[in-house]
């Protein structure tokens, strides 16, 4: 079935998922295939330049020549940036399953950094600390409060390996935590309990303005619609008590249940204008880039100065702040490069065809909407086409080690179209799925997938 499409009320979910890309940049709409189109990158001596720089990788696992190299490239950092293009294939976070392994073994990666909230995390991080249990590692994943795209056998698989690891090298742990900041309700409700346990007086002051966040049908909600339960007012006076729960915490001498209280504070400060009387009509690049820069600050955090990898999607990986008609949105890559320097380093995925898992645009606002295959092939003026132009095989590229040449000079400040894609995207392709960001300094690496197939669910 195609969907047509159609104009929506804006919201964050409506403002995300046409693709991802807009956590890079605000929407700009460019041509379709069949329109008079420039081909914005794929000069003959960038192409050529990108074809001798290519590092091919034979099979996506741990031992192939092409993934080691990859991963001794990465292994520089102190965290690495892994991204998708996205929310809903297999070959891409394949990939990042398979770079992670290699990076434990082989370069003392110690912290995996998961586009994911805290409690969801930490029920996987338990199950991969080799901790007794009767569970397999596919019901970890399929009952952990995680979001449903990371409820893969990709995931599955990567947490069995990594308790495997964790069981015999204990003096080498790996964590699995968590950086993003939608689950205020449980979040606020734990650092709350936390501070009831040393000064139920000071608890007692908090618990009305938190109460609205903490009823049953709160705590059950997805957090954007929690914030639907809300008034403005109310949200208000919840961030205010979070604030007030953070300063308390850190007072009583527990720094991690302040820290949890922060994350509660962050999912309502990100969500300002989603209340149900908000007014979205006052967002802006900078709320927009909200979650965005405390998932980067939350990476700095947990991640304790310990090699550490983020994963998540090539839009919030990507490290510098984007210009043009975005300009004043923050992705997490860029807190990460502004913080860490070249101590971040940047992978994103790309791809020639795909057949990928989304939900369809009209159902986004559904809780349980099911998701279906949506299918997309490369586009002339695409970094997709570029990639795909210079190699028929999954390859790697070093973009940040390219010969400075004018034609390489050019290609960086010259506009690209990004064909990404989130949790939701239309059936059909549509014009503004494509967003034109000039490359300069916001990817280091890159990989292109001949053909990207759908996740593999549990």
């Amino acid at each position: 079935m195609t969907l047509t499409h159609r104009h929506v009320p804006l919201s964050r979910r409506n403002f995300l998922l046409a693709s991802a890309s807009v956590a890079i940049v605000s929407a700009c709409a460019t041509s379709v295939p069949g329109e008079d189109q420039p081909e914005l990158a794929a000069t003959p001596s960038m192409a050529g330049t990108l074809t001798a720089a290519a590092v091919p990788i034979f099979s996506l696992t741990p031992e192939d020549p092409g993934v080691a190299s990859l991963a001794s490239r990465l292994a520089g950092a102190r965290i690495a940036g892994l991204g998708e293009a996205t929310h809903g294939s297999h070959e891409d976070a394949l990939l990042k399953s398979a770079l992670i392994q290699a990076l434990v073994q082989d370069h003392d990666l110690r912290v995996v950094l998961l586009e994911a909230n805290r409690t969801g995390t930490a029920q996987l991080d338990a199950y991969a600390s080799a901790a007794p249990t009767g569970l397999l590692a596919a019901d970890a994943v399929r009952q952990a409060p995680v979001f449903r795209i990371l409820k893969t056998e990709v995931m599955a698989d990567l947490l069995s390996w990594l308790r495997g690891w964790n069981a015999v090298n204990g003096d080498r742990p790996v964590r699995v935590i968590g950086v993003d900041c939608q689950a205020s309700s449980q979040d606020a409700g734990d650092a709350l309990a936390a501070l009831a346990a040393v000064n139920s007086g000071a608890a007692e002051a908090l618990a009305d303005a938190l109460a609205p966040i903490l009823t049953p049908d709160a705590r059950a909600a997805r957090h954007d619609l929690m914030l639907k339960q809300l008034t403005s007012a109310q949200r208000l006076a919840a961030e205010s008590a979070c604030r007030s729960l953070e300063a308390e915490l850190n007072s009583a001498g527990l720094p991690d249940a302040a820290f949890t209280a922060r994350r509660a504070w962050q999912g309502l400060n990100a969500f300002e204008h989603e209340t149900s009387d908000g007014d979205m009509t006052r967002a802006t690049p900078e709320y927009w880039s909200r979650r965005d820069v405390f998932m980067g600050e939350n990476a700095i955090t947990l991640a304790k100065g310990q090699p550490a990898v983020f994963w998540g999607h090539n839009s919030h990986v990507a490290g510098g702040r984007p210009g043009g008609d975005s300009a004043g949105y923050v992705p997490s890559g860029a807190v990460l490069r502004e913080r860490l320097g070249t101590d971040y380093i940047v992978l994103i995925q790309d791809f020639a065809e795909a057949s990928f898992l989304a939900i369809p645009t009209a159902e986004t606002l559904k809780p349980d909407a099911p998701q279906v295959a949506v299918q997309r092939v490369a586009r002339p003026g695409t970094l997709n086409a570029l990639l795909a132009s210079v190699s028929k095989t999954t390859s790697w590229f070093d973009i940040a080690r390219l010969p400075d040449t004018a034609a390489v000079r050019d290609w960086r400040a010259a506009p690209i179209g990004l064909d990404w894609y989130g949790y939701a995207a239309s059936e059909a392709p549509q014009p503004q799925d494509l967003l034109n960001v000039a490359p300069r300094s916001l990817f280091d690496l890159m990989v292109i997938h001949p053909k990207l197939t759908p996740s593999r669910m549990l």
